[in-house]
């Protein structure tokens, strides 16, 4: 064991290129499940669509265009909300930086009436 730690301290090239193959043995095995993954799923929707080409051949191009503009749609929703999420996190965030300043002269507002009470 000590042969093998001396070795590698005195050639970290090897040790740096053996981490280098395990990495990319590791990212081989990982990637090679999800192009599998992504290739099923790319047949099963190709042998859906092909289903529903046979079956009504006519409005397959009208269906499309309804799913464009569904998509469309949805993304200008999802653009609307976040530039509202952005201009209401905008505000609070103003109105946050002012609250320690509104503490402040609301204390110090009460310490002025607390010394006016034991001054009596």
């Amino acid at each position: 064991m000590d042969a093998i730690t001396g070795y590698l301290s005195t050639h970290p090239a090897v040790l740096v290129t053996g981490v280098i193959f395990i990495v990319i043995l590791i990212l081989h095995f990982i990637f090679k499940n999800l192009v599998k993954l992504v290739l099923i799923m790319f047949f099963v929707l190709l042998a859906a669509f092909g289903y529903d080409y046979l079956k009504n051949p006519n409005k397959v191009a009208e269906i499309i265009k309804e799913s464009v503009e569904t998509v469309k749609s949805g993304i200008n929703d999802v653009t609307d909300k976040r530039k509202s999420i952005y201009e209401d996190t905008k505000e609070l965030y103003n109105k946050g930086k002012k609250v320690p300043g509104d503490i402040n002269k609301l204390l110090k507002d009460s310490d002025k009436e607390a010394d006016k009470e034991f001054k009596k």
